[in-house]
């Protein structure tokens, strides 16, 4: 075995900091000076960082089953306890048994119908025109589409801006690497707070919709037999896995189509612009090639999880390399998903690289995870693509939108990665 080249940072803290403050510029200068594998501590813990198609491979399928998830994430259990993509084994099984049926193909139809009324509804409010900032008119929208597919709740029930501000308040508590000092003057301990009364309220819910005649995912966890105490946990953690990640995929989507005139005229073209306010069908959106491949562009560009970390659970080895029992095991999409060996020009804007003849992906297995992979791959892949397709057709089909001049649109990462200005936008109605 060989020794792994690394450093391992301040104690007990490590390089953690410096690896959630700027997760592509870590990747970066570490792999410039140690290459594709290199030792560092994490999380409080000893690591080892892979950077490379095949690390991903490694860590999401080849040595799945002697890796623990939980222990990837154990500074967040507290908040989101044992929640399907946090769990490994029978318990992972049993969830995804129960879960994976809310989530077939079949009810995508059916949920496109609750999509459509939700963004219908919010585009009403634009009027002839205005000015907005993409992040926070997605983050309004996507929020809306959580509850409504969710827990059924309607966009404009009136306990909407409370749970919107117990929801802002978890998903900081989450965000933040704080996570053992209790009470109101911490993230984590108002998160706790915060917790405590999403699971109250979800309860309510669970009870209502058991009574329901609606098509919804908490209604339809029920049906399938999982416990309440399970769906609470399974949809505390669904709405923060799909909020932020949603709403910021939404944003560079769109700053990007509008700092590329010609690939939006093909965007136009692609969801048939001129058609106004026609309805939109679950087979329409379905067969939007050029859609799907700015999603996929989107996140390798900026990946809303761009990091993936799990706990060795036994003594593993990987390219001569030796991985102890309890070592945290890393990846750093956010820098893998741009290295020039897997994509062309790998800092440019470019969805056709996921399109016929090129498909760059199909070329390195694993070197675009924008969903993840292995048995912890998205669940929800197909809402997510659903909710952005929809509402970009039904944006661009009632307005013409420009990026203000003379914004900060440089990366940062929140939590998770969104333009520094938020990307802000005039807009104005189209004329039919």
């Amino acid at each position: 075995m060989t020794t792994l080249p690394g450093r391992l940072g301040p104690p007990l803290i490590g390089e953690t900091a410096a690896l959630y403050r700027d997760p592509y510029g870590y990747g970066a200068s570490h792999y410039e000076r140690y290459g594709p594998i290199f030792r560092s501590r994490l999380l409080f813990k000893p690591a080892v960082i892979l950077l490379s198609a095949e690390g991903q491979r490694f860590v999401l399928q080849t040595a799945q089953k002697s890796l623990d998830t939980g222990a990837g994430y154990a500074i967040v259990h507290d908040l989101l306890g044992d929640a399907l993509t946090l769990t490994d084994g029978e318990v992972h099984a049993r969830l995804k048994t129960w879960m994976a049926p809310a989530f077939a193909a079949k009810n995508m139809p059916l949920y496109l119908a609750t999509i459509n009324q939700v963004i219908s509804r919010r585009l009403a409010t634009w009027g002839e025109r205005g000015k907005l900032v993409l992040q926070q008119e997605f983050a309004a929208i996507t929020f809306r589409l959580g509850i409504a597919l969710l827990l059924g709740i309607a966009p404009d029930a009136r306990d909407t801006q409370e749970l919107l501000h117990h929801w802002n308040t978890f998903a900081a508590g989450v965000s933040t690497l704080i996570h053992f000092i209790p009470g109101p003057v911490t993230r984590f301990g108002r998160a706790m707070a915060a917790r405590r009364w999403l699971r109250q309220r979800i309860a309510q819910i669970i009870e209502q919709q058991k009574h329901s005649d609606q098509t919804n995912i908490i209604r339809l966890l029920a049906d399938a037999g999982m416990p309440d105490e399970e769906i609470i946990t399974q949809i505390i953690f669904l709405i923060h896995a799909s909020y932020d990640t949603t709403t910021d995929t939404l944003t560079w989507a769109f700053v990007e189509l509008l700092r590329h005139p010609d690939l939006l005229a093909r965007a136009y073209a692609e969801i048939g612009a001129d058609a106004l306010d026609a309805p939109l069908s679950f087979d329409d959106l379905n067969n939007k090639p050029l859609l799907d491949a700015i999603i996929m562009e989107s996140l390798r560009l900026y990946p809303q999880v761009h990091l993936f970390f799990r706990g060795a659970k036994e003594d593993l080895e990987y390219e001569g390399h030796a991985i102890p029992e309890g070592t945290i095991v890393g990846l750093i999409p956010a820098f893998t998903h741009r290295r020039a060996d897997y994509f062309a020009a790998p800092h440019q804007f470019d969805p056709d690289r996921f399109l016929p003849p090129r498909e760059e992906q199909k070329r390195t297995p694993f070197a675009w995870i924008g969903f993840g992979g292995g048995m912890h791959g998205c669940l929800g892949e197909m809402i997510a693509r659903l909710e952005i397709k929809a509402l970009a057709t039904a944006i661009f089909r009632r307005f013409d939108l420009t990026l203000e001049p003379h914004q900060d649109l440089r990366q940062i990462y929140l939590a998770l990665s969104r333009p520094r200005s938020g990307g802000r936008v005039t807009y104005s109605r189209r004329l039919a």
